[in-house]
């Protein structure tokens, strides 16, 4: 289980290509994009992005004009079975841990991924990390 990760939030003008910008500028860097989700309301739009080299990226980004912060989150490696992810959920619940969001895929049929924004990142790890074979379980 890997669970120590950081994200980038990049802030952007919500238009056609927009999104396409922020991808091209990291691709033409050779940095990987790990997971991303985005959002806009045709004004204002941003991205999540976890991305293999979070601190280059953010300075280019940067340098490129966009806004960027980087922020602490967890990416929950777990059994791609049903209820797997609710046990993680049920025990950081259970450990008073408020989660702000998450985004989830499944990237084959043995396991699955969320990255998780949590109001206790390193206190959400400890408790994770103490649960991992109990959450690994099927």
């Amino acid at each position: 289980m890997d669970i120590d990760s950081q994200q980038l939030t990049i802030y952007f003008d919500d238009c056609i290509g927009s999104l396409s910008n922020v991808t091209s500028i990291l691709s033409n860097h050779a940095i990987n994009i790990l997971a991303m989700t985005a959002r806009g309301d045709n004004k204002n739009g941003f991205a999540h992005i976890v991305v293999d080299k979070t601190a280059l990226a953010c300075n280019i980004l940067k340098n490129h004009g966009y806004h960027v912060d980087i922020e602490d989150v967890i990416c929950l490696k777990v059994c791609n079975v049903a209820g797997a992810l609710n046990k993680s959920l049920k025990m950081l619940a259970q450990h008073d841990i408020d989660i702000e969001y998450i985004y989830a895929f499944a990237a084959d049929a043995g396991t699955g991924t969320a990255v998780i924004k949590c109001n206790e990142c390193n206190q959400a790890k400890i408790v994770l990390t103490a649960h991992c074979k109990e959450l690994m379980l099927q």
